[in-house]
């Protein structure tokens, strides 16, 4: 049995955070119709976590027990962050659940050509380490909720990139304890990983940095990325 403290886990809910906005007598005060799309791409995203997972799922006896719990915990909040972004539609601009699900569910997900990223445990970690990151980096930069009219959006929005910065730091963490002797081989597969950029997306949950939701610039990800975790990496070595 594996111990509960080695990776952790936030438990929080999306839709209980929009329920006490919407209770509260909220009114919209005028939200910008532009951000259906962007909000639109960000569900579209945190959604295909499903075909990660699933496409994972299958190889649960090949991983070590850490990485499938790792698996387990990272699903779980997508599929919560995935809510959030249910409701946020629904609250802001009337579009019911059923219909994005009508939108979301007719996609299927094409993995080929990622046998590089996907061949390992060790290559899985770094990318996971490195669409993490990515995504807190991201979400940071998401100011606009702080003028949504109720700070709950700002608690929901701060929330999600708590998660994000924990999936990293899980990732992180096992890579630190068993993977110490592959580390030396971190700097080519995260250029491997970053050299999927740009290309397009693929519903598979990864890479899809370049939608409207994306609100970094070519140079804060890439080789920038990449230097920041690996001097995280050997920050936590040390």
């Amino acid at each position: 049995m594996l111990p509960t403290s080695f990776l952790k886990k936030r438990n929080w809910s999306s839709r209980l955070i929009f329920d006490e906005i919407a209770n509260s007598g909220w009114v919209n005060p005028g939200i910008d119709h532009s951000f259906k799309e962007f909000f639109m791409a960000d569900l579209v995203s945190e959604y295909d976590s499903v075909n990660l997972y699933n496409f994972l799922y299958s190889r649960r006896k090949d991983f070590s027990p850490y990485f499938v719990q790792y698996l387990d915990f990272w699903y779980a909040d997508e599929r919560n962050h995935a809510d959030g972004f249910f409701e946020l539609n629904r609250l802001v601009f009337g579009t019911s659940e059923t219909s994005l699900l009508q939108e979301l569910q007719g996609r299927t997900a094409d993995f080929a050509g990622l046998d590089s990223i996907l061949s390992s445990e060790f290559n899985l970690l770094l990318m996971f380490a490195y669409d993490e990151y990515v995504s807190v980096k991201t979400y940071k930069k998401d100011k606009f909720y702080d003028d949504f009219g109720h700070p709950g959006f700002k608690g929901w929005i701060k929330n999600l990139i708590a998660d994000e910065a924990i999936h990293f730091g899980n990732a992180v963490k096992i890579l630190k304890t068993y993977y110490a002797d592959k580390l030396h081989e971190a700097e080519n597969v995260l250029k491997m990983i970053s050299s999927f950029e740009g290309g397009n997306y693929k519903n598979t949950f990864l890479f899809d940095h370049d939608g409207p939701h994306f609100s970094l610039s070519c140079d804060e990800v890439g080789d920038v990325v990449i230097q920041e975790i690996l001097q995280i990496l050997c920050k936590r070595q040390q």
